[in-house]
């Protein structure tokens, strides 16, 4: 079983009797409100790995991990359904066609309930740049040392001598100075640009000198399988 270092303590609350928090229920009847809690976790995992679907009326967020990740994305998937936002059915590992390298995949994923409350972030996220995530201006209120380290659980990396990566390659250049502005301005965190050596890709680190800084932050919410992308 994943090690669930973190379980929210005093801070749970289970929405699992409240008429929104079945998959029976309309997508427009599901209005929240949402807590800031779990909107940091979700909108944390838009800076990574996660995604957002559009159904019908309403929107949805999806996680997906290589096996390898399998113990992080339990832990995710046990946080939300504590706060009512997916089903209790725990995620399965599943084989699906890879690259030439790699010809056979295993992954495991899940996603939330559909809500039409969710809309403002799938517009905020998707609608000026389909088929790509963007960096909504207002980004800030919800980068919180919680969603910091579900990014870097998400997408992060230790690099040797270097620091903290994250993996920022679907952003802009002007959305990645934005996230940089934000790790200053609330975290005192300093991080630099770097390119990844494809054309308007980049990513961002944070250097040795602000590395220990960066762990004291999330350290009480990164599960154990996950603390080698602090570089322990």
């Amino acid at each position: 079983a994943p090690c669930l270092k973190w379980d929210l303590g005093s801070l749970t609350f289970n929405n699992q009797n409240l008429p929104f928090s079945t998959s029976r229920v309309l997508s427009q009847k599901r209005i929240g409100p949402h807590d800031h809690i779990i909107l940091e976790i979700l909108i944390g995992s838009l800076l990574g790995d996660g995604s957002m679907e559009r159904d019908g009326n309403g929107s949805r967020f999806a996680f997906s991990q290589e096996d390898s990740h399998c113990d992080y994305l339990l832990w995710l998937h046990r946080i939300i359904h504590q706060f009512g936002y997916c089903k209790e059915q725990i995620p399965i590992i599943k084989s699906r066609k890879g690259s030439r390298t790699k010809p056979i995949r295993y992954i495991i994923r899940f996603r939330t309930f559909t809500y039409s409350s969710f809309n403002w972030i799938s517009t905020a996220f998707y609608e000026m740049t389909p088929g790509r995530k963007t960096i909504p201006t207002w980004i800030a209120e919800y980068i919180t040392p919680l969603s910091l380290a579900i990014w870097i659980m998400d997408d992060g990396c230790y690099v040797k001598n270097r620091g903290i990566k994250f993996s920022t390659n679907e952003f802009t250049l002007k959305e990645i100075k934005l996230l940089q502005t934000v790790l200053l301005d609330k975290f005192d965190l300093q991080s630099s640009i770097h390119k990844t050596g494809v054309i308007n890709q980049y990513n961002i680190y944070i250097p040795k000198s602000s590395l220990n800084k960066l762990r004291k932050l999330v350290a009480p919410y990164i599960i154990s399988s996950m603390e080698y992308k602090l570089g322990y």
